[in-house]
């Protein structure tokens, strides 16, 4: 799990950015949220979002692109699922798995564009 800043869009097209536990999976990005949070009612009328990573000066991840929300309960998501209480069970305890159950709607972006940034300590 890593920070992401993660910016929707509201209905008179301003950005809003907030933190998210973001989730590089299969070459992804995925977060989550409430259902009923901000974050999700931008998204499920206007699913372009952008994301950046930024662990520090010599490094940023920055993702451009929509949000397809994720069922971590639907088969074809196992694997995510998987990921996740691999993540969280050991950081939280395994009622983690009951959160997950009954709590947080994921997402992945889907990334029309991606840029990285690097630079060696010290630089």
């Amino acid at each position: 799990m890593r920070l992401l800043a993660l910016a929707t869009v509201t209905a008179d097209g301003r950005p809003i950015v907030g933190p998210v536990d973001g989730v590089f999976y299969r070459g992804a990005f995925h977060f989550g949220s409430a259902p009923d949070s901000v974050r999700f009612r931008h998204i499920s009328m206007r699913p372009q979002v952008s994301a950046t990573h930024l662990p520090s000066e010599e490094l940023a991840v920055t993702v451009h692109g929509r949000a397809v929300p994720i069922d971590v309960h639907d088969p074809r998501h196992a694997g995510f699922r998987r990921a996740l209480l691999e993540i969280y069970v050991p950081r939280y305890g395994p009622e983690w798995e009951d959160f997950l159950n009954s709590g947080p709607q994921y997402a992945r972006i889907d990334a029309d564009r991606m840029f990285t940034f690097a630079m060696p300590p010290g630089s």
